[in-house]
């Protein structure tokens, strides 16, 4: 019996590191395209947990917006999407991706692996989507 309760609590702390580790690794904010409307991000990976997916935002939508000349407020985007890059850009084919309008093809399109979707809503609040 003892033994049990060892292994389970062993179990438990492997799974919380894991996930500590997991929310802790840098994400990398590989490009992003703002067509007037929507922007779409495309980063290396999100953390883990919803959560630490929400604090990343929060923590660099400033220097996002900034850099890839996003508005904020009332005159940004209703709609952002944060895509995985995945197997990078690639041309459109048959597959069901995503393609820019500002890059130039046939290597300018993603595969559609949206990793979180932030809504600004009507009254001014915000929406996440995982």
């Amino acid at each position: 019996m003892k033994r049990h309760i060892v292994i389970i609590v062993v179990a438990v702390l492997a799974i919380y590191i894991f996930s500590l580790f997991l929310n802790r690794q840098d994400v990398t904010v590989i490009d992003a395209h703002y067509d007037g409307h929507t922007a779409q991000i495309i980063v290396d990976r999100l953390p883990f947990s919803e959560s630490a997916k929400i604090d990343w935002w929060l923590s660099n939508q400033d220097k996002i917006r900034s850099k890839y000349y996003i508005p904020s407020g009332n005159k940004g985007p209703f709609l952002i999407a944060v895509f995985a890059f995945g197997e990078g850009y690639q041309e459109e084919g048959k597959e069901d991706r995503l393609c820019f309008n500002d890059i130039k093809p046939p290597r300018n399109c993603i595969d559609k692996n949206i990793l979180m979707t932030i809504w600004r809503t009507r009254d001014g609040g915000v929406k996440y989507e995982f």
